[in-house]
């Protein structure tokens, strides 16, 4: 039993590692693909720059048309919102003229409004005392729910700015106050919002509740947020959760994601990417990490925010060193593999001359083979041809001794049917005479009837023995005709009179005298049946030729 349980728990852990091997292959494909995203969207920054531009350039064309200081004022307040995380200088600039018109309109919650604005730009400058200062003369009275959220948002977001700069010096105080005004904000704040969703997962976080820090977290996410601020904040919160498990891929993943909207969304004031910068200089990504920082340095000072500044600052030149380190090794590296490829260099250059004079040899007995090969090839060639020459010999004299055994055969026969046809008419013959009926066999000896019965039985023996010899004949002899001038191929295997006539040629007998005694016919008709099948041909000059090829290749035996 023991033996078992330990096989089974064998079993599981084997299975455990290869799930666990896989998931980490997955997750780290994805942080590859997430990378080379974030690599293609930096490098498309001026894009997406130059739209943020475009939409202020078109909330700037307002101005002209805005004729009341009402308007006016929601022109500067965009204006602000449009600058705030984008250029510090310019959200200060317009905050501060949206203040004088709500001064001037006496608009107590215009005012409250717009000096949140500005406190939140002058927290993300690095500029703390003045955002407090600011944030102080709210009025407190005139502020509904979202401006209350407002106010606390940027109260929290000041205490953490002011943390952060402080460094873990001297923030107790700080970190209670941002304590406070997070569980106000929580109370308060939508429960379907993502910003509920950021400021409670943040609390689960820092109570180690991550399982439900991740529950309220994806619960509240809200598609099409991507590449804005609120939706920049929300991945990194959930790097943040994820850096607190030790799963650093999903860290790096969700930063990776939260750089990606902060470039799409041309927000200056960002921290994730420089986060992720020092994540891959703990990887020993090196070149990335340089890149990233100094992109992150970048965006600060065009931001103008002193923060960004002093905190990459202090790891520029870190990641910055590794990095020129790596890439002296890297050159050093590069320089003795130089050398190293040198002497390679030289020594294939040598083998590489003793391989050429090596195949210039080769090629030589090639040549010398080839030749020979030819000579061979032109014996082989002539020794087909004589071989093949013998088979056609072979096969005429092969047919030759077949007609003359047939042909032997059939004049036996003939004559013996002759010699009992003699005795016969010799017989009848001599009853005549004995018996006085001389007049009678006179008679007989004069009649046509016997020549013509002798041709007839002349001509069925003829077709009989040509056709045992050649029994396709009639089928052959088609093939070179005309479809409408073929001949019948007769069940009772005899022969009309053109047919034998070519028979006869194929026979060898081309002399139309020779053909003309053979059969009786006259010479004349012998022509005429030779033109008339010609004309009846295919092809008419070389059907002779033809019919004397008939029978070498399928003879019967």
């Amino acid at each position: 039993m023991d033996k078992i349980s330990s096989l089974v728990r064998t079993a599981l852990l084997s299975l455990g590692l290869f799930v666990a091997c896989g998931v980490g292959v997955s997750a780290q494909s994805r942080l590859d693909s997430l990378i080379t995203v974030l690599d293609k969207t930096i490098e498309n920054e001026s894009h997406y720059i130059s739209k943020k531009a475009k939409a202020i350039d078109s909330i700037k064309l307002e101005l002209p048309k805005a004729s009341s200081a009402q308007s006016r004022y929601d022109v500067y307040l965009k204006l602000a919102q449009s600058y705030q995380v984008f250029i510090a200088d310019s959200a200060q600039h317009y905050s501060n003229l949206a203040i004088q018109l709500a001064q001037e309109l006496k608009d107590p919650y215009k005012l409250n409004e717009s000096r949140i604005v500005l406190a939140s730009v002058e927290a993300k400058t690095g500029m703390f005392p003045i955002s407090l200062d600011l944030l102080k003369q709210i009025e407190p009275s005139v502020m509904d729910r979202s401006q209350r959220i407002n106010y606390l948002m940027t109260l929290s977001e000041v205490y953490i700015y002011w943390m952060e700069y402080q460094q873990g010096h001297d923030t107790q105080d700080l970190v209670q106050k941002r304590f406070e005004l997070r569980d106000s904000l929580i109370a308060i704040l939508p429960k379907n919002s993502m910003e509920y969703a950021v400021n409670l997962g943040t609390k689960l976080i820092e109570e180690k509740r991550f399982k439900e820090a991740r529950q309220i977290l994806e619960a509240n996410y809200q598609p099409g947020k991507e590449n804005t601020r609120e939706y920049s904040i929300y991945t990194s919160i959930l790097a943040y959760l994820y850096e607190m498990q030790g799963d650093t891929q999903a860290q790096m993943q969700n930063l990776a994601l939260s750089a990606i909207s902060d470039v799409r969304g041309s927000i200056m004031e960002n921290l994730s990417l420089r986060t992720l910068a020092l994540e891959l200089y703990e990887q020993g990504d090196l070149q990335r990490a340089n890149f990233y920082i100094k992109k992150s340095l970048r965006d600060a000072n065009l931001f103008n925010a002193r923060l960004r500044n002093l905190q990459i600052s202090r790891i520029l030149p870190i990641i910055d060193q590794a990095y020129e380190e790596e890439k002296l090794r890297q050159q050093q590296r590069l320089r003795t593999l130089l050398v190293v490829v040198s002497i390679l260099s030289v020594i294939l250059l040598g083998a590489a001359v003793l391989i050429f004079r090596q195949m210039k040899k080769v090629s030589r007995s090639r040549k010398e083979v080839s030749l020979i090969n030819e000579k061979l090839t032109l014996l082989n060639m002539q020794l087909s041809e004589a071989n093949q020459k013998q088979a056609v010999m072979n096969q005429h004299l092969s047919e030759s001794n077949l007609v003359k055994e047939q042909y032997i055969h059939s004049f036996l026969e003939m004559c013996t049917e002759y010699i009992e046809r003699l005795e016969n008419f010799k017989r009848i013959a001599g009853g005549k005479l004995r018996s006085g009926q001389g007049a009678e066999l006179l008679k007989i000896v004069e009649s046509s009837q016997m020549v013509n019965d002798e041709l007839k039985q002349l001509y069925r023996n003829f077709d009989k023995a040509f056709l045992n010899v050649y029994p396709n004949f009639v089928s052959q002899l088609n093939a070179l005709l005309r479809l409408d001038e073929q001949y019948e191929d007769k069940e009772d295997g005899s022969l009309n009179h053109e047919l034998r006539v070519f028979a006869l040629i194929r026979l060898g007998v081309s002399e139309n005298n020779q053909i003309a005694t053979f059969l009786h016919y006259s010479v004349r008709t012998v022509y005429n049946y030779r033109s008339k099948v010609k004309n009846k041909a295919i092809d008419p000059e070389s059907f002779e030729s033809h019919i004397l090829g008939i029978g070498l290749e399928n003879d019967t035996i």
